[in-house]
């Protein structure tokens, strides 16, 4: 009788908010502060390299994962709490961040950017009026498409209320419909401006930022954009192979340059290494490592042409 093979367990482990877990960057230490950090972290731990790709841009996080067993190592600065004011601020800068990759994935230096104001006597009432207003606002737009043969638009939006209590709309769309006749579809005010997108070193991020910073108040979070259905979603892989705790340290020491390892692994896909830092938690003594990189101007064509067969779809 042939003896089954024992099936090997999956390891599981625990989510947790890495980035507020480690704070201060390596680059404002002494020597003498991480070798007595390297000397703290000498239990192994399992680094996780997270990948999420938008666009244009790869950003890599490198962090150590916790299993149940030893949750007890885990920063507490990191951990899932229930206080309120902790919550938001995860949630806030979740947000930020999605924002800022939907953006990079789906809008290019062909697409429009545009604020949109208020003259006096239309002035909102509230959040919910300057809301509708935008509402209106894309369904005069995909009429006027609809009219021309175009689709439905894609769209990331927010709307704000300013210090001095002027509203007003930023937008990011598809470049398919004129300037000009995105700019007269909004009756409401004649202050405004719509241009084509400029993106910079880094993509689309500033501007995505800007787009996505919180509008809720403090300690209530409130999801800042609003987007149009059918936009691609950042693609996220994680694996414990690409990054070892022995890689890391020599990282932090400097004996292996950070983008030296990235290019190891995202050379061939047509990534160059744009920035990154080094953070670390003094209580476990372990190490959260970010980086940005982005394609080549060679590579960026396959992306550009990629957008194009999605838009006729």
């Amino acid at each position: 009788m042939k003896q089954r093979k024992r099936r090997r367990k999956k390891t599981h482990y625990i989510e947790y908010d890495y980035e507020a877990a480690y704070q201060k960057q390596i680059r404002n230490l002494e020597e003498d502060d991480i070798q007595r950090m390297m000397h703290a972290g000498r239990l192994k731990y399992i680094y996780a390299t997270k990948e999420i790709r938008s666009g244009e841009q790869l950003e890599v996080e490198i962090y150590p994962e916790f299993t149940k067993q030893r949750q007890d190592e885990m920063p507490e600065e990191g951990r899932r709490k229930k206080d309120r004011q902790a919550q938001y601020n995860l949630n806030e800068k979740n947000s930020q961040k999605q924002c800022e990759r939907v953006v990079n994935e789906n809008f290019s230096e062909s697409d429009i950017w545009a604020t949109f104001t208020y003259s006096k006597q239309f002035t909102p009432a509230s959040m919910k009026v300057a809301k509708a207003n935008m509402r209106n606002y894309i369904r005069r737009l995909n009429y006027q498409r609809k009219k021309r043969g175009l689709p439905k638009a894609r769209y990331v939006y927010t709307t704000e209320q300013g210090d001095k209590g002027r509203w007003h709309h930023h937008i990011v769309m598809d470049g398919d419909m004129d300037m000009d006749t995105v700019e007269k579809l909004w009756l409401l005010g004649k202050r405004n401006q719509v241009r084509r997108l400029e993106p910079d070193e880094n993509g689309l991020v500033g501007m995505a930022k800007y787009i996505s910073k919180p509008k809720g108040k403090e300690g209530k979070y409130q999801k800042s954009w609003t987007t149009s259905k059918g936009l691609r979603r950042p693609k996220e892989d994680k694996n414990h192979y690409k990054t070892k705790q022995s890689q890391v340290e020599k990282m932090v020491q400097g004996t292996l340059p950070v983008h030296e390892h990235l290019k190891k692994w995202y050379a061939e896909e047509g990534y160059e290494f744009t920035e990154y830092e080094i953070r670390h938690n003094k209580w476990n003594g372990q190490y959260y490592i970010y980086a940005r990189m982005r394609l080549r101007e060679e590579a960026r064509g396959k992306i550009s042409a990629r957008k194009g067969r999605k838009k006729r779809e």
